[in-house]
């Protein structure tokens, strides 16, 4: 008797979605970075409470307001979230307690550039860097044991802009991607038509640049993924709305570009005086790539192969809003959250496990003013 209610217990576990199991309460918070906005409300970052079973976002609530919070990051082990922010007029990066309600700063450093359009930490949690594209430059930070952010210990500046593309008049430093194993953070330079690889050193805080590896004339490398399993490194071009793909060695940092595959045709970009690409995301299993079109106002899927690196367009989904500055995939894969930064929404689609392929859940969306970022709290 015990033996038949274990199996029919292990039956039952099995039919359960993934998303469930991973999440006891049985959903998910996500962040929100948001921008100066039209609707009147705060900008700051805000929180919404996602259900990994039916894709609903609860209304989304202020968590801090905060000039400049255009990115969010969350610290790997503790309740700390990282934002870009503007402190007295100049850019920053801050430290916010998430343990407590209301959440609270827990401090704040100067980027010693401009403001800053990406902040992330190591995978270890010592080590935070931002990108200040408008500075031109890289700063790194040791991340305290309380999760507040040290003096910054490091200010690179990136020089030699291509000079192609009317925006690549100087350097423009994007996105910063972590390598699976810790050791090296790439960095994509918009403005240089570069990826700029650093060797990091958790001892001193540090970063020693190890290569360069040229992406598209002109295309403008915004950000960049690793594949599931970190024998390739997906970068999204902004300019052309492009992804390149490239083999990386994981020994030394460096990269070498396989192929590049267009987001959209000539046709469909031509509807539309303006385009850029915004951001790229690989689904869990590492079968699909998606990327966001802005102007164009849609998410296009891609299939990937995982053993050759090559990508193939097969669909391309609105996303019921204005101008997806962001967008991301739930811990599970089950859904994607395409942020409408000029409709001041979040639009939620259920995503085919088979075929990639994006549904719009009908009655899943919700209002954020001007939303730049979204993060899940469990990524």
């Amino acid at each position: 008797m015990k033996f038949c209610n274990l199996m029919l217990w292990g039956v039952w576990l099995s039919l359960i979605p993934l998303s469930i199991l991973i999440s006891p309460v049985f959903g998910n918070d996500v962040y929100f970075g948001t921008a100066k906005n039209n609707s009147g409300k705060a900008a700051g970052v805000y929180v919404s409470r996602f259900d990994a079973v039916t894709g609903k976002l609860k209304r989304a609530k202020v968590l801090l307001e905060l000039g400049g919070a255009g990115w969010v990051a969350k610290h790997p082990r503790l309740p700390v979230l990282y934002s870009t922010g503007d402190i007295n007029q100049a850019g920053a990066i801050v430290a916010i307690d998430l343990s407590n309600s209301p959440a609270k700063v827990i401090n704040s450093q100067p980027t010693g550039g401009l403001k800053a359009c990406f902040v992330t930490p190591d995978k270890t949690g010592q080590l935070l860097i931002s990108a200040q594209y408008g500075g031109g430059c890289v700063s790194v930070f040791p991340i305290e044991a309380n999760g507040a952010i040290g003096p910054r210990s490091q200010l690179i500046k990136h020089r030699n802009p291509s000079r192609v593309h009317k925006n690549q008049k100087s350097v423009h430093p994007h996105y910063v991607s972590i390598s699976p194993d810790n050791r090296f953070a790439l960095v994509c330079d918009l403005g240089a038509d570069k990826i700029v690889s650093y060797q990091i050193d958790l001892e001193t805080k540090q970063l020693k640049e190890v290569s360069r590896a040229s992406s598209v004339p002109g295309g403008g490398p915004r950000h960049m993924k690793f594949s599931r399993d970190g024998k390739f490194a997906l970068v999204l071009n902004e300019l052309t709305l492009s992804v390149s793909v490239f083999q990386y060695d994981a020994d030394t940092g460096t990269l070498k570009m396989v192929d590049t595959t267009e987001a959209l045709t000539s046709e469909e970009k031509s509807i539309n005086t303006f385009n850029s690409a915004s951001e790229i995301r690989i689904h869990p299993s590492g079968k699909f790539v998606y990327s966001a079109n802005r102007g164009h106002d849609s998410i296009t899927i891609f299939s990937f192969d995982i053993t050759s690196g090559r990508l193939e367009r097969v669909g391309l989904m609105p996303i019921r809003g204005s101008w997806p500055r962001n967008f991301n995939l739930s811990p599970a894969g089950d859904f994607l959250l395409a942020a409408g930064q000029n409709s001041n929404s979040i639009s939620v689609f259920a995503i085919n496990q088979e075929t990639g392929t994006l549904q719009y859940v009908q009655h899943s969306s919700t209002f954020v003013p001007a939303p730049m970022c979204v993060t899940f709290a469990q990524q």
